[in-house]
């Protein structure tokens, strides 16, 4: 007659599994996980700390849609993927949300997005601005899927990427208080007696 003998760690687990809602929230723990690591992958706003404002379309309500201009980046930075993926882009293209636009000989003529029937502010840019390259490329419709805040800034993307700070704290708390608990824990059972039960009433009283 075979027996099977489980450990305890085997048995906790088997009783873990059995959790739907502990089995769920450990799932969901680790998508926002893998959130936290791709977020500037994942994010539709790739600058740092997603940080790219349009005051013209603050306080948009989820699935907001508007005509957006983005602009080259000027500035030739070499960043690696893997700073990309960690810090973000450090040199984001500039992006200016439009109403419509035209083309005038060698020149690019828009007019910034306004509501409620404001005056729009016209600017020109040259061509060359573009790289030789067709001005539809940088003129598309962007979605905010979440909206965005008082700033105009992509609440999604910011959402993913204050996913890290949330992971950080959680993960620096546990942390500080396995330090503290391990060194107090371990005085407490080194010494014993008197030492032993102050901190015992210590940690009662905490």
């Amino acid at each position: 007659m075979k027996t099977k003998a489980n450990s305890l760690s085997a048995l906790a687990l088997q009783k873990y599994k059995k959790n739907t809602a502990g089995v769920f929230a450990f799932w969901f723990v680790i998508l926002c996980a893998l959130a936290a690591i791709f977020a500037y992958v994942l994010a539709p706003d790739n600058s740092s700390n997603a940080n790219q404002m349009h005051l013209e379309i603050h306080s948009k309500k989820p699935g907001f849609e508007v005509l957006m201009l983005s602009i080259p980046s000027e500035k030739i930075n070499e960043q690696s993927i893997f700073s990309t993926v960690l810090f973000g882009n450090n040199s984001p293209k500039t992006e200016i949300p439009i109403s419509n636009y035209s083309i005038s000989g060698t020149d690019l003529i828009i007019d910034t997005y306004t509501e409620n029937n404001a005056v729009s502010l016209t600017k020109t840019y040259p061509l060359s601005k573009f790289q030789g390259k067709d001005i539809s490329n940088f003129i598309k419709s962007k979605k905010f899927y979440l909206g965005t805040d008082k700033y105009g800034r992509d609440l999604l993307s910011r959402m993913l990427i204050g996913t890290r700070i949330s992971f950080s704290i959680g993960f620096i708390a546990v942390f500080i208080s396995l330090v503290i608990g391990l060194s107090i824990g371990a005085i407490a059972g080194y010494f014993g007696g008197k030492i032993d039960a102050f901190i015992m009433w210590l940690i009662n009283i905490t």
